[in-house]
């Protein structure tokens, strides 16, 4: 069954983010359908037992049918056992045709009259001479030994009266009641065949008569009967149904019964009913009906599903969506207008949390804002006081006049110098919490190029930096590692015809690699570094927890490596 989608439902599934809006509904429809299924099933066992009754009642009616149908052949048969035992001392005599003609008009089934002696021979015959088959020969012998009056054949092909008859045989006694002979009536199978016939019954209804062989005789709808059948009916000893499918499709419905305790079965048949009766309306019905009611349940639950829940929630989730892309000034419950109750409700609340959040969010940027402008000046007030005490070094360094003490206090003046360019790098950068490492490093030694004049010296300043965000308390100790490496190499990798310097920044998934190169005089690093830009470099390195290393050979320049974790 396929039931419809809605509008909303389409619209989210194209752009593929509502993948929940239909496992919602085929649950709760899962959960109905469960809940009814139980129904259902009852459903489905009441039209068994319907089919299983229409069943019955037909059969049962066509067992009626029989019953009704046989009378006519029991009553001749009976009438036929009658006459034979009032006829016998006639019979005797050899008046064999004279009992012929005189019975004909009250047995029209009967076809000859045969007298046989205590040994089978014929005494008369009153349609020519017939021959004994060996099956009547063995129905004989069995009159012969005793123990039974009557005997009724097997239809056979009657040599005298040139058609399929039945022989009801009787045993004839004397007063002794020594065996001295075999009277028989030869009755024509067609004639007992039309006997079944009912005038009350519809055409579509075939009546007719088989022996135990299964040949049938009349006008049948079936034939020959099965010998299995046979076998049923006479175990039974009652009529049984039966059912015979043809290759067109059609099939017949059979009752076979016996004609009192002899080898002459009743056989009624007729076409099994179509599609439109009871056998298959009444089922239907039971079944049918529920299965429709379930089908619409199940429908309208969809529908309301859809309608009452689903398109709702699609709504829904649109204006989360424009909370979250900060439109919080959006009115949700004017869509919602037309909304159950519940879902009005949850309409509203967003709303307020919205209003609530686009306040708190407007009070967090002020905050955010006041805080960055407080650190901003925090490192430019930092920054000038790094140049005032800059300056209170040049005044304290031109008033030296021992060469040593005018290096350190340079030195300490180019250090100094160096923090208050990271400083300004900071309160000019803006994010404060982490850094853009390429902006930042930079600036950082554009500055740096400036104040120990590379360019006037010859020095060629090369820069790679990868995209990398750092913490702003690492991005400060890489700084002064930067500084300090670059300053030495200023101050003793070159020579008056200058060379290059160069600072590379870069990343794999899991560490960053900074790595500051020259190409100036280099040094054997087996010589002990104790200056204090070594001692300041490992410093920093252990601050940032990197792995540091230094390859200087000399006339091949110098390269201080920092391996840091990502």
């Amino acid at each position: 069954m396929i039931l419809p989608v809605s509008d909303e439902e389409a619209d989210l599934n194209q752009d593929g983010r509502a993948p929940s809006a239909a496992p919602l509904r085929n649950k709760l429809v899962l959960t109905l359908a469960a809940a009814l299924t139980p129904v259902l099933l009852l459903s489905a066992f009441k039209a068994y037992i319907d089919a299983r009754d229409v069943r019955d009642s037909q059969a049962q009616n066509l067992v009626l049918v029989a019953g009704a149908a046989i009378d006519g052949v029991n009553q001749s048969l009976q009438q036929a056992e009658l006459l034979l035992s009032l006829y016998e001392p006639r019979l005797a005599a050899g008046e064999c045709s004279g009992v012929y003609n005189e019975l004909s008009a009250y047995l029209p089934s009967l076809t000859n009259v045969v007298a046989f002696d205590e040994n089978s021979e014929v005494i008369c015959s009153a349609v020519g001479t017939p021959a004994l088959s060996r099956e009547n020969q063995v129905l004989h012998d069995r009159l012969r030994a005793g123990g039974d009056s009557f005997a009724r054949s097997d239809a056979f092909f009657g040599s005298a009266s040139d058609e399929w008859v039945f022989a009801l045989n009787k045993r004839v006694e004397d007063e002794a009641g020594n065996f001295t002979g075999i009277n028989t009536f030869a009755l024509g199978a067609i004639d007992l065949a039309n006997l079944v016939r009912a005038g009350y019954l519809p055409d579509y209804v075939s009546l007719s008569i088989a022996d135990e062989t299964g040949r049938v005789f009349g006008d049948p709808l079936v034939g020959p009967i099965p010998a299995e059948w046979i076998e049923g009916v006479r175990r039974a000893q009652d009529a049984q149904l039966f059912r015979v499918d043809h290759p067109d499709g059609t099939s017949v419905d059979v009752v076979l019964r016996p004609v009192g305790d002899s080898n002459i079965f009743a056989v009624i048949a007729r076409p099994s009913y179509g599609l439109w009766n009871d056998f298959f309306v009444r089922p239907a019905t039971s079944f049918g009906l529920p299965l429709l009611a379930f089908a619409v349940t199940l429908l309208a639950a969809w529908m309301a599903i859809d309608g009452l829940v689903l398109r709702w929630i699609s709504r829904l989730t649109r204006t989360v969506r424009i909370y979250g892309a900060g439109r919080y000034q959006f009115k949700a419950g004017n869509s919602f207008v037309d909304a159950p109750s519940e879902i009005r409700s949850l309409a509203t609340a967003m709303e307020v949390m919205a209003q609530d959040i686009d306040h708190r969010d407007r009070d967090l940027k002020e905050a955010i804002a006041t805080r960055d402008a407080a650190v901003k000046e925090i490192h430019h007030r930092v920054k000038n006081n790094l140049q005032i005490v800059t300056s209170f070094l040049n005044l304290q360094g031109r008033q030296l006049k021992d060469p040593q003490a005018k290096e350190a206090i340079a030195a300490t003046r180019h250090r100094i110098d160096a923090l208050a360019i990271v400083h300004q790098t900071l309160y000019q950068n803006e994010r404060l919490e982490s850094v853009d490492m390429r902006p930042f490093l930079t600036g950082l030694l554009n500055h740096l190029s400036d104040a120990l004049g590379m360019s006037e010296a010859g020095i060629n300043l090369v820069q790679s930096y990868a995209e990398i965000q750092r913490n702003a308390d690492d991005a400060i100790p890489m700084a002064l590692f930067i500084v300090e490496a670059v300053t030495n190499a200023m101050k003793y990798a070159f020579e008056e015809d200058g060379g290059e310097v160069s600072v590379c920044l870069s990343a794999t998934d899991d560490q960053v690699t900074l790595e500051i190169r020259d190409t100036g005089l280099g040094y054997d690093t087996t010589d002990d570094s104790s200056g204090l830009g070594s001692k300041l470099m490992v410093a920093f390195a252990r601050q940032l927890s990197a792995e540091f290393t230094t390859e200087a050979r000399p006339g091949l320049g110098c390269s201080h490596k920092l391996v840091m974790p990502f």
